[in-house]
């Protein structure tokens, strides 16, 4: 595997940090736990970043699988190896955290990039269910079996990353690449000797791709692959058809046959490609067209003589509460103006004190009429 290695010192540090991280786990399982453990724990992980992700990490490990106690025969329910003969070693993954519902969502890179750290107790309770399981998982925590099991899941296995509606966030790869999550998107990620291979199921990501001639970097979606080797580019989708952006270096654009890649196309940096079925349009978008492309990684969307219906369908991609035009007659209104993404407040108040729309909520909806 190719990438950037640390420094011995940071990799001292973040033993460390690994072992401290699966001590307060083991401590959290053993049922000797009160408010004054839960304070210092959430203490020790708001202290810093690198706290947040190790304890992350040894989570995300049991909620991955279904399977763990099967690795605990010969450990009894429950019990903790003394301290003194602890072993542990850390895992190799890339960080993953729990969302609220206790789904797989990325985490933030160490290193520097930031996101909002939910620092209540509701993702504490998903690592909690289950207990009995749980306490044996602890004890293998310990002895060093995370690093075998967070190792196969995300390595010889697939890795799942996802953000919920709303959500940006950005993920560094096992390979020292990165990659940007829209809303609502979600990626699985397999790496071997031979190929870099990401699946986007859903929703759309920025790729920053580190180069490694003898392994192609390739994202699938449905019948149709993207390769690349070194490069940065974007990509959303749309059920089975995709938009790409390059922005820097190339990439190749294929459409997979039956039993062989029926087409190929090179697409330059500063290209954009767009697929409906089984045709490709190829097109060179200027500089402003750009910007609209990638202003979600900033969390803004910004809107050039757009149709209000086009506006609807692109903000409704970051909200819970649906935005529905009512009216057919205001769907051909043309705005403009940068908004951000979570401010769906402030795209309605502009459309009803610029134009004649009329803004209801009903429950869950907000529904547009003509005033």
């Amino acid at each position: 595997m190719k990438g950037k290695r640390p420094h011995i010192g940071q990799n001292v540090n973040r033993t460390e940090i690994e072992k401290t991280a699966a001590a307060w786990f083991a401590k959290h399982e053993s049922g000797d736990w009160s408010a004054v453990e839960q304070s210092k724990l959430e203490a020790w992980l708001e202290s810093s970043t690198s706290h947040r992700i190790a304890y992350i990490r040894i989570v995300s490990a049991w909620e991955r699988s279904g399977r763990l106690s099967a690795l605990g025969a010969g450990v009894p329910s429950g019990a903790i190896p003394e301290r003194n003969t602890w072993n542990f070693s850390p895992p190799p993954s890339a960080p993953s955290s729990l969302s609220p519902s206790g789904h797989l969502e990325s985490a933030p890179d160490p290193e520097g990039n930031s996101a909002t750290f939910r620092s209540n107790a509701t993702w504490l309770r998903a690592a909690s269910q289950g207990r009995a399981r749980l306490r044996i998982a602890a004890a293998l925590l310990i002895l060093g079996s995370t690093a075998a099991v967070v190792w196969y899941f995300s390595w010889h296995g697939a890795s799942s990353y996802r953000t919920s509606i709303g959500a940006l966030s950005t993920i560094p790869l096992a390979d020292g690449s990165k990659v940007t999550l829209n809303t609502n998107s979600q990626i699985n990620v397999v790496f071997n000797n031979k190929v870099r291979s990401v699946k986007l199921d859903r929703g759309e990501a920025f790729f920053e791709v580190s180069k490694d001639p003898t392994r192609p970097f390739v994202v699938d979606i449905a019948d149709k692959r993207v390769v690349a080797v070194g490069t940065r580019f974007s990509i959303r989708r749309d059920e089975n058809d995709m938009r790409v952006y390059v922005e820097e270096g190339r990439v190749q654009i294929k459409r997979l046959g039956i039993t062989a890649e029926a087409t190929e196309t090179q697409l330059p940096a500063g290209s954009e490609a767009r697929t409906a079925k089984n045709s490709l349009l190829v097109d060179q978008p200027t500089p402003a067209q750009v910007e609209q492309l990638l202003s979600w990684r900033t969390g803004y969307i910004r809107f050039r003589d757009a149709r209000l219906a086009d506006a609807v369908v692109e903000f409704n991609r970051y909200t819970l509460h649906k935005i529905v035009i009512e009216d057919p007659a205001i769907a051909d209104i043309h705005i403009g103006g940068n908004f951000r993404t979570d401010d769906a407040d402030g795209f309605l108040g502009l459309l009803q004190s610029g134009f004649p729309v009329k803004v209801d909520r009903r429950g869950e909806l907000i529904i547009l009429t003509r005033r």
